[in-house]
């Protein structure tokens, strides 16, 4: 567990809050059918969610040059600005983290929220040290479209990690004959797992860390994702 200090550098603030693990394009799926998906719907809430109160609409004329004049806020301008030019637009996040010396910061796009039209760059900061105000932007990829970010809408996700313990990690290509199982025949537990969607039963074995035939053979770290706001 992380504590991290987060501090309102002035009224016009962003809002931060834990992604919710609903998304749009899931709920369209028939019968909600993608939220039976152990590993997509854990990996939604991964995160604080960065957004604003306010609608903000913007708009690309196709040209990617150093020049801020072609992308054009139509809403939400106290939020936005388009002084990064090359086809991106920037947020003014109002709020300034504090971190622990061994901790930095992800920005990451929010996952598994696909946006037609513009991507959420992938940054890493040492917030141990950076007063100033949070950075977020976006990548701009179609021309020539209104862009429409709803009220409310995190924009990226922000996620704390130690980079010490992640840096010289290593992968290392073994022998499958070395590889400690749990000895299920993957055939046969494929196969259940096909017949029960054939008979419209989701077999949910991955999350209930079970083999086909129903006996335990692992846990989850965590089976839900908790990110708390003081």
């Amino acid at each position: 567990m992380y504590n991290i200090d987060v501090y309102k550098l002035h009224n016009n603030h962003a809002n931060i809050e834990q992604l919710s693990i609903r998304r749009d394009w899931m709920d369209k799926t028939f019968d909600k059918h993608a939220y039976n998906c152990f590993p997509l719907t854990l990996t939604n809430g991964l995160g604080w969610g960065i957004s604003f109160p306010e609608d903000i609409v913007f708009i690309w004329d196709g040209i990617n040059d150093s020049s801020p004049d072609h992308v054009k806020i139509l809403k939400g301008e106290k939020y936005a600005y388009a002084g990064r030019a090359n086809a991106t637009i920037s947020f003014h996040t109002g709020i300034a983290f504090r971190t622990e010396e061994d901790l930095s910061l992800a920005h990451l796009p929010v996952p598994n929220d696909f946006i037609d039209g513009a991507q959420a760059f992938t940054t890493l900061m040492s917030t141990s040290f950076y007063d100033g105000e949070f950075p977020c932007a976006w990548m701009i990829t179609r021309p020539n479209i209104e862009i429409t970010i709803k009220a409310n809408t995190p924009i990226v996700s922000i996620v704390p990690i130690n980079l010490k313990e992640l840096n010289n990690s290593e992968i290392q290509f073994e022998s499958i004959s070395l590889m400690k199982t749990n000895s299920i025949d993957m055939n046969e537990y494929s196969n259940e797992i096909y017949k029960l969607n054939r008979e419209g039963v989701w077999a949910d074995f991955y999350r209930k860390s079970v083999d086909h035939k129903g006996n335990k053979i692992g846990e989850h770290q965590v089976k839900s994702i908790k990110m708390h706001i003081k």
